[in-house]
């Protein structure tokens, strides 16, 4: 039976907010059976619930839904129940009726294949939203596009280098240009409740895909002398996932296969690295960090550590280029060690499992690489 990892990552969430099955049930307004059928695996959320799970645990909505998509039991219900009862008939009909049936069956089930894929066919995005800028620092955002509804969320905007205090007046619009005339969408009066589906527009153009290319935010602040400080920024979209695929690779396993031969002087890694985005703090290393994310290079020990907060939890990897070697080490917010361990990228083996279960090197491993080792890959 294959193991129902997304039932296992709600139910560790639930229990790490210490909230019981009715709790979550209450929050997300269904029944405790709902998600009692989550956890076990007997049942998956739809795409909204997901939606709304990720907002209530503070987890990146496409880390969720990749988490379902992998468990791969998403067959359609009408065409299972076509098979359950062709097994039934085929025990007692006669060689003629069993063929017909077939026939049928096979017919039906490749119509409702066509109709599917024609009509689901690259018809779900889902587009990650960032912003780095002089001003601006959004590092997680997302936007769903359906055939039917289209989300936007926008969390952690933070805007560089201003104290916003809580008698400050914030007013945030979400425009797009068109013809060179600015039209509104929809205003916000918080940092922390940016989010936009069809229905909340304020004019009959609610497809944010036609307008992605022009998309802007703007914040006003009025603080307690009256004075207005206005900031605007243009939203950037990058595609994280479409259905335009019949068969989809695990890119995971693919950078975990991969092997890192990097043979760069500590010069030359340096050079790579201030040409994309790290600073030099001083002589020993040079460091890129963002409010959840530090990435830091020791030049004289060839270490990179890569430190990052998710989910309560605090992460510290360090990739040491000279031994192709890398430590992982997991604490919680009350510095209890979970995981402590090293990974032999050479090797691909675990070696030195001294805390925990010493599993998650494949998430370790294509982290760092997305994030720095690629750089010194290419």
């Amino acid at each position: 039976m294959k193991e129902n990892n997304f039932g296992n990552i709600i139910s560790k969430l639930r229990k790490e907010k210490g909230i019981a099955q009715k709790d979550l049930a209450n929050e997300l307004c269904i029944s405790d059976k709902a998600v009692s059928r989550w956890e076990t695996g007997k049942s998956y959320p739809d795409l909204e619930m997901i939606f709304q799970m990720s907002k209530y645990f503070g987890i990146p909505f496409n880390d969720l839904l990749k988490l379902r998509m992998e468990d791969k039991n998403q067959d359609d219900d009408v065409v299972q129940e076509i098979i359950r009862e062709f097994t039934e008939l085929n025990k007692k009909s006669k060689k003629k009726l069993k063929i017909t049936l077939v026939v049928s069956l096979v017919i039906i089930v490749f119509l409702t294949a066509v109709i599917i894929f024609t009509g689901s066919y690259n018809r779900f995005r889902v587009y990650r939203v960032s912003v780095e800028n002089d001003q601006f620092l959004i590092s997680y955002g997302s936007y769903i596009e359906t055939r039917i509804k289209d989300s936007l969320q926008i969390n952690s905007l933070n805007i560089k280098g201003v104290n916003i205090t809580d008698e400050d007046k914030i007013a945030i619009d979400l425009y797009y240009i068109e013809n060179g005339k600015e039209q509104i969408i929809q205003s916000y009066s918080s940092l922390d409740n940016i989010y936009f589906t069809n229905n909340q527009s304020y004019n009959d153009k609610t497809d944010l895909s036609k307008y992605m290319e022009d998309l802007y935010l703007r914040v006003k602040i009025t603080d307690v002398k009256g004075q207005v400080s206005e900031y605007n920024t243009k939203l950037d979209f990058t595609l994280d996932f479409s259905n335009n695929k019949i068969f989809y690779k695990d890119e995971d396993k693919e950078v975990l296969n991969i092997k890192i031969d990097i043979n760069l002087t500590s010069e030359e890694i340096k050079n790579i690295l201030l040409k994309n985005g790290f600073e030099e703090d001083n002589d020993r290393y040079l460091i890129k960090k963002t409010k959840t994310e530090e990435i830091t290079y020791f030049n004289s020990l060839n270490l990179i550590i890569y430190a990052f907060e998710e989910n309560n939890l605090k992460y510290k990897y360090e990739y040491n280029l000279n031994t192709n070697k890398l430590k992982i080490n997991i604490t919680n917010d009350k510095k209890d060690i979970i995981e402590d361990y090293s990974y032999d990228l050479e090797a691909r083996k675990v070696e030195k499992c001294q805390v925990g279960e010493c599993k998650n090197y494949q998430d370790a491993v294509t982290r760092i690489y997305k994030k720095v080792l690629y750089l010194l890959s290419e």
